[in-house]
């Protein structure tokens, strides 16, 4: 019997198992990495309650604190009720924070222009808000403002930047 044969067939179906086994590793690799890019840039749209005059600005899921990354950028939509006389210009939503941040070095909301909230109205606007990677983890207190004066709508809420 040929016994070298036999030897070379299994150092074959090794060498094989082996090239199997490294390309199946950079196909689930490759695979990992397209899914976590894909759901980064997923958004998860949650329902806004309607804005009152109790309550003129409200959060996604009526939360009362903001869950925002460090250094990321995060889109939602808000609930603001203008209960003044006059229109509220959402474009000039804005955020002041304490303890305080240097102005560029922040939090930054961004809302498309030509968004307006007519008097006695209530709408929900989409935000865009971007955290710069230089601001302190932790959780603030900020006032969130909506309109420039004598139109505002504000409110207090809490930042939490992770």
């Amino acid at each position: 019997m040929n016994k070298k044969g036999a030897l070379e067939i299994s150092v074959n179906a090794i060498v094989i198992l082996i090239i199997a086994l490294a390309v199946l590793g950079l196909i689930i690799g490759f695979a990992v990495s397209k899914f976590r890019e894909t759901s980064e840039q997923i958004n998860t749209r949650e329902d806004t309650p309607e804005a009152t005059a109790q309550q003129p600005i409200t959060l996604p899921d009526g939360r009362d604190t903001l869950q925002l990354s460090k250094a990321g950028s995060n889109t939602l939509a808000i609930g603001v009720y203008n209960s003044g006389t006059g229109q509220v210009d959402a474009a000039t939503t804005g955020v002041v924070c304490v303890p305080e941040v240097a102005a560029g070095t922040g939090i930054t909301f961004s809302v498309p222009t030509g968004t307006t909230i007519d008097a006695g109205k209530s709408a929900e606007i989409p935000v865009s808000i971007e955290v710069a990677g230089v601001i302190e983890t932790g959780r603030k207190s900020c006032t969130l403002t909506v309109g420039t004066s004598p139109d505002t709508v504000e409110r207090t809420v809490f930042v939490q930047i992770e």
